[in-house]
């Protein structure tokens, strides 16, 4: 259990940035909820985007994870489980993970990806002949 603990603090100490930049879109997302429009919600995986492309961080599953969490406490805090609409509590709590693998998951995940492309196309050139 102490090495899981290690674990956890490791990570969080390799991704601390990549979660306190989420916090402002997630945060956004959340309270313009209602808002009628699909294009103000793109900030959070164009975020996201931007911040695989740049940190390239390495554990995508456990800033997900963190991310979920930023959701519950944001909803908690602006009091979205209040007043759900058909909704109940616990199934916006669980909504939040498919939400946020949509939104951040899949994005960080992309924006990494696609940084190590462009960084091994840099790399990558003519390679000298080998001596027969």
């Amino acid at each position: 259990m102490a090495s899981l603990g290690r674990w956890l603090k490791t990570a969080f100490e390799q991704h601390w940035r990549a979660l306190v930049l989420l916090i402002p879109p997630i945060g956004l997302v959340v309270w313009a909820s209602e808002w009628e429009g699909l294009l103000f919600v793109l900030i959070l995986p164009a975020s996201a985007f931007a911040i695989g492309f740049v940190l390239r961080p390495r554990h995508v599953w456990f800033i997900w994870l963190c991310a979920v969490v930023i959701q519950w406490l944001a909803m908690a805090a602006l009091g979205k489980y209040a007043d759900p609409e058909g909704e109940t509590p616990f199934s916006l709590t669980v909504e939040a993970f498919a939400w946020m693998a949509m939104g951040v998951l899949l994005p960080v995940w992309l924006g990494r990806t696609v940084r190590n492309l462009v960084e091994a196309g840099r790399h990558s050139g003519p390679t000298p002949a080998r001596p027969a």
